[in-house]
């Protein structure tokens, strides 16, 4: 599974930010789902801040977590327009992962055990590259695309760790390669930009393109495809600009986000109810970033207010609504200070989820650094 930090994601590696406020305009907008229930089930729940990389001088983000919610993935930046990709577990910590000789690298996503981690990396020449890294391995480049070509990454993994897919292509340990927009798809809808695998990498979740806005520029659409390139945009409405952050490992839910009016809210997908829009926490603004195995629970990041600087995570299900996830983590006794801005991802089974937020100011300092947690939560409310 895989994160990603921006709702169209710029060529190159992880930028670090404190505060995710680019969803769109600050307008408002109701939740579909009326109004959410309180928290009850805190006092199950329990949070882990997990301190700043080895070697990350300005930050460190949690992007991707295993499917069995024991390993995260993600980059620490090492100085100005520099990260680091890591690999982190509870028993061991952070490990760096290193690079591919160009002295900047991410991590966005990992098999269901860990044992399997994929993203990005600058090469010896500058040039950035798709890679898989293992314990034996180490991080080798993949022949995702030409190097240097559009979509030269590796933005999600099989559960199994044997497939790779990023940007309109995928990769497998066999050798065999293939095009998300082949197919079905029409040269107008390809190429895709593909971001999350289902667990056995037989549907993606990405982004193609749609009608035109209301700008009358060319919108982009959420869409689903195959590795056989059959694709489909998700999107009943063509002229409005939407993309996907996650499916489900069942393949059956995809998540990301649309626009209504003007502002774009997180919305959850399925063949029988299409794109339905999960509102905000009060800002108006919200972004969907993953789902459970069934796609039970959603987690992702929204405005709590019309302050572009008022970014909290959430957690979604059906019988809860949209909670901000640190209110519903209440009983976990997160240290006072933590913000938590951002859910990137979450366990398979609902109940593990990772992000990043704002930790406590150090002693002497006015303010805290971007910071990767680890939450448990077992029931939302």
């Amino acid at each position: 599974m895989n994160r990603f930090l921006t709702p169209t994601r710029p060529l190159g590696l992880v930028v670090f930010v404190a505060v995710v406020a680019g969803f769109g305009s600050l307008m408002g907008a109701s939740s579909a789902f009326g109004t959410s229930k309180p928290p009850s089930g805190a006092s199950r729940a329990s949070f882990q801040g997990l301190g700043q990389m080895p070697g990350s001088s300005c930050g460190t983000q949690a992007l991707g977590i295993s499917g069995d919610g024991s390993v995260i993935a993600g980059a620490g930046c090492v100085s100005s327009g520099k990260t680091e990709a890591f690999r982190w577990t509870a028993a061991g910590g952070y490990r760096v992962l290193g690079d591919l000789g160009g002295g900047s690298s991410d991590a966005r996503a990992a098999s269901f055990d860990g044992s399997v981690v994929v993203g990005q990396s600058v090469d010896a020449s500058g040039t950035p590259r798709a890679y898989r890294w293992t314990a034996a391995q180490g991080m080798v480049a993949l022949p995702l695309l030409q190097a240097g070509t559009l979509g030269n990454e590796a933005d999600s993994v099989t559960d199994d760790g044997t497939m790779v897919a990023g940007g309109n292509v995928w990769w497998k340990t066999s050798g065999q390669t293939g095009s998300f927009g082949g197919g079905t798809c029409s040269a107008l809808q390809a190429p895709l930009r593909m971001v999350d695998l289902s667990a056995d990498g037989s549907v993606a979740a990405g982004s193609g393109a749609g009608g035109l806005d209301m700008f009358g520029q060319q919108a982009t659409n959420a869409y689903r495809s195959t590795p056989a390139g059959n694709c489909q945009d998700i999107d009943a409405v063509f002229n409005r600009n939407s993309d996907a952050s996650g499916i489900s490992a069942d393949g059956t839910v995809i998540v990301g986000e649309m626009q209504v009016g003007s502002p774009y809210l997180a919305f959850r997908w399925t063949a029988s109810t299409g794109m339905v829009n999960l509102g905000s926490l009060g800002g108006g603004l919200s972004r969907a970033t993953a789902t459970s195995q069934d796609g039970s629970v959603v987690v992702g990041t929204s405005l709590t207010t019309t302050s572009s600087g008022s970014a909290h995570a959430f957690v979604w299900t059906a019988r809860c609504g949209m909670l901000d996830l640190q209110t519903a983590l209440r009983g976990a006794k997160i240290p006072s200070g933590w913000v938590l801005q951002t859910a990137t991802d979450v366990s398979e089974d609902g109940t593990v989820i990772t992000g990043w937020g704002v930790s406590p100011p150090p002693p002497g300092f006015k303010f805290g650094q971007t910071e990767p947690w680890r939450a448990i939560l077992p029931a939302p409310c």
